[in-house]
């Protein structure tokens, strides 16, 4: 078995890579058509429920912002593999929680090791690859891992009504145990020589030299703001499919699935012609398409088409806009200072997942107002921000910032 062992002299496989990413987006979408569910099961409210995520993205920025540094100094492979045994622990604890707050614990720390692969992959797609060509593979890997989100809200719908909702995280814990293996067998070290012997001391100065780049606010701003429409999509998106449209939680993961795919295709045109178009450009064509989805679905809900493909349709080019920006905000941030790749990937992951959470935060709160919890505003009003922000500082991403 040793023999079989990827060495450092054996370049990533971008499969592995692909692989160990998934873990979170899983962990985010799957369990979403159970929402409601869970609710009722837990005797808790929309705010409380909606915690699950937020908490969840809120450990998950954390967890990037010790992950990504830690990465640098003692390697991608150990920091990742420490990761996934959290990520496996977390989701069985998640499977067995009788309460709200246990259940919001156990979130926690499936989040602390789900986001070492989300984390690492980029840096060590970084550590491989220049600048354009990291844009290029990352587009790739982004669209192996919306795979996870086409499948994850489908089968997870189709798993609360046969099993519950706890077959979900029962399901996760089995998949990361796999992806724990494999990722043992055939992910190599691939962090610098040079970075081997950096102290602790060099690691907390080149950390601060990263938080006082302006290139990197620039394209870790444009991903967090991205990331922002999305995420109250996610949160949003269930208790306006039910409660709202009346469908169920399988249909709803069926009409969440164009969106995904439209993700899909962004990434696979970022992955094929990013290179030749250019971060900057490629970043301000995708914030242009993310609002215009988003413009469009409101305008039509707003117009009185309050059915599902007036809803999800529009959405299907915010979704094509996420895949054209978010490789290229990623491959921007972890470029500007490729010595300390690791800590930008985790700095610019913690920052995005946090506008994510804090987007999740006012969703919740705007669903239990009144006035609002019987429409769609709960969820617009956070996606129209920060589709409408982002295209504003993206405009100021240009590839002559990057190194």
């Amino acid at each position: 078995m040793i023999s079989r062992i990827a060495s450092r002299s054996t370049p990533p496989s971008l499969f592995v890579l692909i692989v160990v990413s998934t873990l979170q987006p899983i962990a985010v979408n799957m369990y979403v058509p159970s929402l409601p569910a869970m609710e009722r099961a837990l005797g808790t409210d929309a705010t409380s429920i909606q915690l699950t995520i937020t908490v969840y993205l809120a450990a998950t920025a954390i967890g990037q912002l010790i992950m990504g540094p830690l990465s640098d100094r003692f390697g991608r492979r150990p920091v990742l593999l420490c990761g996934l045994v959290l990520f496996v622990a977390g989701s069985l604890a998640c499977a067995m929680a009788g309460s709200i707050g246990a259940l919001l614990l156990a979130r926690m720390v499936q989040a602390f090791g789900a986001c070492a692969g989300l984390s690492l992959a980029r840096a060590i797609v970084r550590d491989t690859s220049a600048s354009n060509a990291a844009a290029a593979r990352i587009g790739y890997l982004n669209m192996g891992m919306a795979i996870a989100p086409v499948l994850a809200p489908a089968l997870g719908g189709q798993f609360e009504q046969a099993f519950g909702w706890r077959a979900n995280f029962d399901f996760m814990a089995a998949f990361g145990g796999l992806v724990l293996i494999y990722a043992f067998m055939a992910l190599p070290e691939t962090r610098r020589r040079s970075a081997e012997t950096a102290s602790s001391r060099s690691m907390l100065d080149g950390s601060l030299r990263l938080l006082r780049n302006r290139a990197f606010w620039i394209y870790a701003g444009t991903l967090m703001l991205l990331s922002s429409t999305f995420f109250a999509l996610v949160s949003g998106g269930p208790y306006v499919a039910i409660r709202v449209l009346g469908l169920s939680p399988a249909t709803f993961g069926l009409y969440f699935m164009p969106l995904v795919l439209g993700y899909m295709f962004g990434n696979f045109v970022t992955a094929r012609f990013g290179a030749r178009i250019g971060i900057g450009r490629m970043i301000t064509i995708g914030n242009s398409l993310t609002l215009t989805g988003v413009v469009l679905s409101v305008g039509l809900f707003s117009a009185g088409f309050q059915v599902p493909i007036a809803l999800f349709g529009p959405l299907v080019i915010t979704g094509i806009g996420n895949g054209f920006g978010l490789p290229n905000t990623i491959a921007g941030a972890v470029s500007v200072d490729p010595d300390l790749a690791g800590a930008a990937s985790g700095v610019a992951g913690a920052v995005q997942v946090g506008g994510g959470a804090v987007a999740t935060v006012i969703v919740g709160r705007l669903f239990d107002v009144d006035a609002l919890a019987g429409t769609a505003w709960p969820m617009f009003l956070p996606m129209i921000v920060g589709a409408v922000c982002a295209l504003i500082l993206g405009a100021f991403a240009r590839d002559s910032l990057l190194r």
